[in-house]
């Protein structure tokens, strides 16, 4: 696919590409300028809640973050909330507020509204390039690369031929595959169907756009203190995160892998 990038100027109105590549070329991160730190973003994927997807929503607000800062600078740290359900009638406003500008680290917060209201606000540190002596990260868990594990959608396919799955199994993967998904998928430990069995609630997955996101290079590092590119896989690593109150919170840990 071409890595030609869509002219900013040209996303927000008009009729929605024709497929979920083009859309994260030309539209999802390419946000319409209004004013000065103030910018609009729409969204053509809308899941079947019918509520906006919150990584579309988390990516357009750093890109608006980002706007605001020199590229000689990368995102250090992220800090998101979720307010308000988010409406896919109508296209989102981010508000920048340059909350500091220094010599080598800068803050900004971002606040997502519509309908007068914000549904989402984050806060942003962008810190230039720099070795630290200082590392906090866990180790990445041993599992195969992603260039050796199968495509979510041939698992997919492959539970649908299986003449001994359940009908509810089946009706649901029928709307999986029915489904057109912007990201790429593959399981480290897939379950059999036929075969299910309580495991621990942990899972291991890799992960990608499919396809090169549109706008510039997004000034973010990963855990090598390399930029991440949209071509780029990360293995997340999730698991039930213990709280006092009866909620579904997970911890997440994330790694890239360049191919």
């Amino acid at each position: 696919m071409s890595s030609s990038q869509a002219p900013e100027d040209q996303q927000g109105g008009g009729d929605p590409p024709g497929d979920l590549r083009s859309v994260l070329v030309t539209s999802v991160l390419n946000l319409e300028p209004l004013d000065e730190d103030l910018f609009r973003g729409r969204h053509y994927w809308v899941p079947t809640t019918q509520r906006l997807f919150g990584g579309q929503i988390v990516g357009q607000a750093l890109v608006a973050a980002a706007k605001s800062v020199s590229e000689d600078v990368h995102v250090h740290s992220l800090h998101c909330y979720f307010v308000r359900t988010g409406d896919p009638k109508v296209p989102v406003l981010y508000q920048v507020e340059r909350t500091r500008t220094g010599t080598s680290f800068s803050v900004r917060s971002v606040k997502a509204v519509q309908h007068g209201k914000p549904i989402f606000i984050c806060q942003a540190s962008f810190q230039q390039a720099q070795p630290s002596p200082l590392q906090h990260q866990f180790s990445m868990p041993v599992v195969p690369p992603p260039e050796e594990l199968l495509d979510h959608e041939f698992l997919v396919d492959q539970y649908l031929r299986d003449p001994n799955l359940q009908e509810m199994y089946r009706v649901g993967l029928n709307r999986i595959a029915a489904k057109e998904v912007p990201i790429e998928i593959k399981l480290v430990n897939p379950p059999i169907l036929s075969q299910l069995q309580s495991k621990e609630p942990k899972q291991m997955f890799w992960v990608r756009a499919r396809g090169h996101i549109g706008w510039k290079k997004i000034p973010l590092k990963g855990p090598s203190e390399g930029d991440l590119r949209s071509e780029d896989w990360i293995s997340v690593f999730t698991h039930p995160c213990p709280l006092p109150i009866p909620a579904a919170f997970v911890t997440c840990h994330t790694h890239t892998h360049t191919l």
